[in-house]
């Protein structure tokens, strides 16, 4: 039979072993997770940007009648460069302009892109809004707006990816997944009603 300061001490002993095991399991579950989490993390990262590795190749900006498209583009008329350069075409697309001050919105559905090394220029529009009241300073004596050149309106393009995901890059180009349905805003079935622009 021990002496009972001894089996004190070994049961001590034994708690603070067992302890130390318990630490040692928890740090090493915790160390477990982070790494899980990380993985989980990267995959899920991986997956978006194969989701949007299409889209996000394909850009649109204003371009002026005064710059390098002067001749498809005639003086007073909107247009905007579109450039794919994707792999694959994509489809419904739409250009969206807007000049805020003229309270002026238009729509030139261009259909699809095919992919290319150059950009096309796309001139003219489909559908045009206007909403609210313009700035006092683009009232015309004869009372009509006068728009802000072609190279200074913002321009937003939608378009449908090959996965069938509808996009949205505005003019500041950021990239926008759009909820699945969302409309077009327009096509040549609606030209007696356009849809409401945003």
């Amino acid at each position: 039979m021990l002496p009972l300061w001894l089996s004190a001490i070994s049961a001590i002993l034994t708690l603070v072993f067992a302890a130390t095991l318990v630490a040692l399991a928890l740090r090493g579950q915790r160390a477990m997770v982070r790494r899980l989490d990380l993985v989980e993390d990267l995959t899920r990262r991986e997956a978006e940007q194969r989701v949007r590795s299409q889209a996000q190749r394909v850009t649109a900006w204003a371009v002026s009648e005064r710059e390098t498209y002067e001749s498809l583009l005639r003086r007073g008329i909107v247009g905007a460069a579109v450039r794919n350069a994707s792999e694959s075409p994509v489809y419904d697309v739409e250009l969206l302009y807007s000049d805020p001050p003229a309270a002026w919105t238009a729509v030139r559905h261009v259909g699809m892109v095919p992919p290319s090394a150059e950009a096309d220029v796309h001139a003219g529009f489909d559908v045009e809004h206007t909403h609210g009241a313009p700035d006092p300073a683009r009232v015309n004596s004869d009372g009509s707006i006068r728009l802000a050149p072609s190279a200074e309106m913002s321009v937003e393009i939608r378009f449908t990816d090959g996965r069938g995901t509808r996009w949205s890059r505005d003019a500041a180009g950021a990239l926008t997944e759009l909820p699945a349905g969302t409309p077009l805003l327009f096509t040549p079935a609606t030209e007696a009603e356009p849809l409401p622009l945003p």
